[in-house]
């Protein structure tokens, strides 16, 4: 039996003319680079109290991975999900809030986002070496565990229960999200007004370049890992993207990505390569990005014509990119790529 892993580890790729060496002429950006949350991770911060800010954005990354990780065996998470059907656990702030955060995209993507898939996210193999496909039986079993409804939140005492024995939480499509709203949060503290977060897939930017420019943010092009399918230029805002190439492994000659469609247990299979979701809030962006891509082109619309507090960039596996007119004037297609712009129907 033959398997092929492959692990895209960056998806965004940030586009400046000096390469984001400098932010001014005058002042170097303070930058750090670490791994944290399974993922590089690339800070890069302008202002008088850059240095200082990085730092505490780094110590903030590691506490979050400590605090939201299920496979450190001392995270809040991991207390959860071993606890599971038998006692609450009591969490922290950071915690409590998130996982609202978690129940509010579960609710509006109609459970197109729920973060207790964890069991059938083991069960494929996708947190550890070995990937595999999971028999019909398996995979039946481990589904009746995911179910986002017996999940309790109490509030007031600050407590979290999953239901049943045998369930748990995976945070892995939303915890980027949160830690770089936290990183800005950290940076407008220590008054940066200049800034580029990039954890993964997911992109925050503050201010503009020297020249007055927003920044250019390239969409990855799923089929071509060298290569991009358009630029976005933004400023003071979020870029997320989710696709099937991020990582995936082949099984008799079948390829399987990680994003599993926790109605079926299987890789979201709707004709999407990747979805990009542009938004101030970035754990908003993360959850969604995972969310739409799983509910597919149609549905992922009427998701934004919903709310509308978010813009989102479609490619489909018909090489195709639709974009919502929100952010119609801030992306521009790379006409190299082989795509095309379209209109939604």
């Amino acid at each position: 039996m033959k398997k092929k892993i492959g692990i895209v580890l960056v998806l965004v790729l940030i586009l400046t003319a000096c390469q984001l060496g400098n932010i001014n002429k005058k002042e170097e950006m303070a930058h750090i680079q670490i791994f944290a949350m399974d993922t590089f991770m690339d800070l890069k911060v302008s202002g008088k109290n850059a240095q200082k800010a990085i730092l505490e954005a780094e110590r903030e990354i590691n506490a979050l991975e400590r605090m939201l990780s299920n496979t450190i065996e001392n995270s809040e998470i991991s207390a959860i999900n071993q606890n599971a059907g038998k006692d609450a656990v009591k969490v922290s702030d950071d915690t409590l809030y998130l996982l609202k955060e978690a129940r509010e995209i579960y609710d509006f993507t109609q459970g197109a986002f729920d973060i207790t898939i964890a069991p059938i996210i083991d069960v494929w193999g996708f947190t550890k070496e070995v990937k595999k496909v999971p028999d019909e039986e398996t995979l039946k079993q481990k589904l009746d565990l995911v179910d986002m409804k017996k999940l309790q939140i109490n509030e007031k005492n600050k407590t979290v229960f999953l239901e049943e024995s045998g369930m748990a939480i995976d945070l892995g499509g939303i915890a980027k999200g949160y830690a770089t709203d936290k990183v800005n949060e950290i940076f407008i503290e220590n008054g940066i007004t200049s800034s580029v977060i990039s954890l993964g897939g997911n992109v925050s930017v503050t201010g503009k370049k020297e020249d007055g420019s927003k920044w250019k943010v390239a969409i990855q092009d799923p089929l071509n890992k060298e290569g991009y399918a358009g630029v976005l230029y933004v400023e003071d805002t979020s870029v997320v993207t989710s696709g099937g190439y991020q990582r995936f492994f082949e099984e008799n000659g079948k390829t399987y990505h990680h994003i599993i469609d926790p109605k079926t247990g299987m890789p979201a299979d709707t004709g999407l390569l990747s979805v990009t979701i542009v938004c101030k809030n970035s754990t908003k962006a993360d959850g969604l990005s995972t969310s739409v891509f799983i509910a597919g082109l149609e549905k992922g619309w009427q998701m934004w014509k919903d709310s509308q507090d978010f813009g989102i960039v479609f490619i489909t596996d018909k090489k195709e990119i639709y974009v919502t007119p929100d952010i119609a004037d801030i992306f521009e297609i790379d006409a190299n790529a082989g795509y095309t712009l379209c209109s939604i129907p």
